[in-house]
């Protein structure tokens, strides 16, 4: 009969799913990300260059993460709506060259508009590429190596930034983005899909229906990514207190970043073989443990080793659960458009961090800082296995509706 021999063979790969595919997808989530992840450099070479107050230094630090808050705030509204590829495409041109405009720029006014500017641009991009990721058919493997793509970047990077001289530090981060965006365009150009793979029709969200597990999953992320952009944006700092030099500080956030591989591959291999609770439970133990030993960082006679194990155990965990928590945010919503708030909710209080961080910072010690970050861990984790539990509850429902 007609047609009846296609129906037994086995489709075609759809066009996202490709390795090429996947491959572009992860390079703008990661080249987007770029600010985030060599965020400590950046906020240590704007003192070292600029010479700015507290404040000033921390809404620096914070504006390319606003840029990103505020344009992933909207993309729930028009992300199944547009062709991916142009999107993509415009944001990616206007973020190339607003970095490139930075270059040389030193007025503090001009560089928080530049900086505000790449993360606007930035932000539209990766949402439409983490979106593209969660509708791929590994969404665990493939967002375990998009954190294996960002963590490369940021070991790299911090590295190869604070080994330049100080008086070209600032340069070298635009410099150092530029370098990966440069073959993601290329990549980029050749195989980023134009459109979302498989999803529900983009009707109408119920909020409704999604409010209580959506609550839970945004004020786990906003207090998650609270406590990283007050505390990862300033780990230099808590270094350097305590006796470490440049390069030592350097050397060790850089090893950590690399030794952090460990914690995304494993997601990447693992994926949910152990559900989301037990990840989250045993990463809350780890994260809590290693920012109460920071605040204790000066009763060492010497703290570069206790700093290196620290650091890396601290990074480990970071990359091993935030694959989870993206997996988390794609439970609550199958239309594959509340991922969009997982952006909002993370860049935002990661904008917010490194002012509310510099507020904290007491007399040139860190400690009231990093006991700030030991409660919002804890509450963050809470949060998440809240929203663990109510996705699971809902699908139970959903299921026990469907076969009645």
């Amino acid at each position: 009969m007609p047609g009846s021999s296609s129906t037994s063979e086995p489709s075609p790969p759809r066009a996202i799913d490709r390795s090429l595919s996947v491959l572009a997808l992860i390079l703008v989530a990661t080249v987007t990300e770029s600010m985030f992840m060599i965020l400590p450099s950046f906020v240590g070479a704007l003192g070292d260059v600029l010479h700015l107050s507290a404040q000033r230094l921390g809404l620096l630090g914070s504006a390319d993460l606003a840029g990103i808050a505020a344009s992933t705030a909207t993309a729930a509204w028009w992300l199944r709506r547009v062709c991916w590829r142009r999107a993509v495409g415009l944001s990616l041109s206007v973020f190339l060259l607003a970095n490139v405009l930075c270059i040389g720029v030193r007025q503090f006014e001009w560089l928080l508009c530049l900086r505000l500017l790449t993360g606007l641009s930035a932000g539209a991009a990766y949402v439409v590429a983490l979106a593209g990721l969660v509708d791929t058919r590994r969404v665990d493997r493939n967002t375990g190596l998009m954190v294996c793509s960002q963590v490369v970047l940021a070991s790299l990077g911090v590295y190869a930034i604070d080994v330049v001289p100080v008086a070209w530090r600032l340069d070298a981060v635009y410099f150092y983005i530029l370098a990966w965006l440069v073959p993601t365009l290329i990549v980029y150009w050749w195989h980023f899909p134009a459109d979302p793979g498989d999803r529900p029709p983009a009707s109408a969200i119920d909020w409704r229906r999604l409010a209580a597990p959506a609550t839970a999953a945004i004020v786990g992320s906003g207090l998650y990514f609270l406590m990283i952009g007050a505390v990862w944006g300033y780990l230099e700092g808590v270094a350097r207190a305590s006796g470490l030099t440049l390069a030592q500080t350097g050397e060790a956030l850089s090893l950590g970043l690399v030794v952090s591989l460990v914690g995304s591959v494993a997601a990447t291999v693992l994926g949910v073989r152990f559900g989301r609770a037990w990840p989250l439970i045993v990463t809350a133990v780890f994260r809590t443990a290693s920012l109460y030993l920071l605040t204790r960082l000066g009763d060492y006679a010497s703290p570069v080793l206790p700093f290196y194990l620290i650091n890396a155990v601290f990074q480990i965990f970071w990359s091993y659960v935030y694959a989870y928590f993206v997996i988390i945010f794609n439970d609550v919503d199958p239309s594959g458009r509340f991922v969009a708030f997982f952006g909002t909710s993370s860049h935002l209080t990661l904008a917010v961090g490194p002012y509310v961080g510099a507020l904290l910072i007491a007399g040139g010690s860190y400690v009231p800082l990093l006991w700030f970050g030991v409660i919002t861990v804890v509450l963050c984790y809470v949060s998440f296995l809240t929203a663990v539990a109510l996705n699971a509850a809902r699908q139970t429902a959903g299921t026990a509706e469907a076969s009645a």
